[in-house]
């Protein structure tokens, strides 16, 4: 199992070179870059060039990047950025906002990216995918970058309307980020064979809290048994908040002894875990 983290468990704090050297020393390799604005503010071009240095100088994996999909504006005012936006003038704002984040990639060059289509609780219309596929042609235009579309509570970002998507557009580099938490909001339990990288975290089922694993109501055991049956390779990237970073250690031999144990007998670990 490949463990990474998100720089959203410090989401209250600003993304700084030394935000990241705290990430390193706390012994991880892989990171997600999560580029809402103020915590990642990609319009500094300084700051991407700083990243990118320090990337190189310590000779990390390539991060992966999560695109804008809110900006924190004030203290209790927010901006929806999406790429699905009904108004032509506010989708076209969303993927200038995408791009100025994607510029990163002038200074490091990114595993993937992660995108949101929708925003939380929108409804499904057949236009939506017309707006997927022009967004994403322009970002893989634009940067070359794998995209993997994360499944998010709403009725777009299923696993099933993922896949769909990818079928009927027939675009090249599209996966799908599985978000344990989202999954576990959304009662998704299988479906997950094309799933390329995970968003890790807990909840108790009624609101996405992001906990560290074990710390709500997600079923692990059955979770694991999944993952295995569908022959996952990505990483395993925690996308708790909260500042914990030592937790980490715990909740990754609590999951390496899962996944131990499911690919060494799945049948032993269905009765162990009553699956």
């Amino acid at each position: 199992m490949e463990f990474g983290i998100s720089t959203q468990i410090h989401r209250g704090k600003a993304v700084t070179v030394d935000l990241l050297e705290a990430i390193r020393k706390a012994g991880y390799d892989r990171i997600e870059l999560f580029a809402n604005r103020p915590h990642l503010d990609f319009h500094d071009r300084p700051l991407l060039r700083s990243i990118g240095r320090w990337f190189t100088e310590n000779a990390l994996p390539s991060p992966s990047l999560h695109l804008p999909f809110i900006e924190n504006i004030g203290p209790k005012e927010r901006r929806l950025i999406s790429i699905l936006e009904p108004e032509r003038r506010h989708r076209e704002a969303a993927i200038d906002e995408v791009k100025r984040a994607l510029e990163l990639t002038d200074h490091v060059t990114l595993s993937y990216v992660v995108l949101h289509l929708g925003n939380p609780r929108d409804s499904f219309n057949p236009v939506a995918f017309d707006y997927a596929y022009a967004a994403i042609s322009e970002i893989r235009s634009f940067a070359g970058v794998d995209v993997m579309i994360e499944n998010i509570p709403n009725e777009i970002s299923t696993i099933e309307r993922i896949e769909e998507f990818k079928r009927v557009s027939e675009l090249e580099s599209i996966g799908i980020c599985y978000d344990t938490g989202h999954g576990h909001l959304q009662g998704i339990t299988s479906g997950l064979e094309h799933a390329g990288t995970t968003h890790v975290h807990d909840n108790h089922g009624d609101k996405d809290e992001h906990l560290w694993p074990f710390d709500g109501t997600l079923d692990w055991p059955r979770l694991i048994e999944t993952l295995v049956i569908a022959k996952y390779k990505g990483p395993f990237v925690f996308e708790a908040r909260g500042d914990e970073l030592s937790k980490g250690s715990e909740v990754k031999e609590r999951l390496e002894e899962l996944w131990y144990e499911a690919t060494n007998s799945i049948e032993e670990y269905r009765l162990k875990y009553k699956l």
